[in-house]
């Protein structure tokens, strides 16, 4: 059986915030909301998110096995790195790979896809 969780057209694209099948969870594209803010506070807006995604698939952040996360500009990685460190489970650290690209809006500065497993 597949799980879809948060279905919606955000961003003008039929899709789902995580989809959970077996034990395994697959979360999109997490971005901030509220692009207002500098690189660390969207980047906290994205941890809050997985967070959120992750405890509606019965998962939590001990569960990740990596994070893939792009930055609009590789300027952005020491700030994104220093919030990523106060965020990642010092016990329970995920593989992860960070590279920079165009992102899909200019004031989207990261974004982070996740894989985890139902804890």
């Amino acid at each position: 059986m597949v799980e879809r969780i948060e279905t919606s057209m955000a961003d003008g694209a039929l899709k789902s915030m995580a989809v959970v099948h077996n034990d395994m969870v697959f979360l999109s594209g997490v971005h901030a909301t509220d692009t207002s803010g500098d690189i660390k506070e969207q980047t906290r807006e994205v941890f809050k998110t997985i967070d959120r995604l992750l405890e509606a698939a019965g998962s939590n952040q001990r569960s990740i096995f990596v994070v893939h996360v792009w930055l609009k500009d590789m300027r952005y990685f020491g700030a994104m790195n220093s919030v990523w460190n106060e965020w990642a489970d010092t016990a329970h650290p995920p593989a992860r790979t960070c590279v920079s690209g165009e992102l899909y809006r200019s004031d989207v500065l990261v974004e982070a896809v996740v894989i985890a497993y139902r804890a």
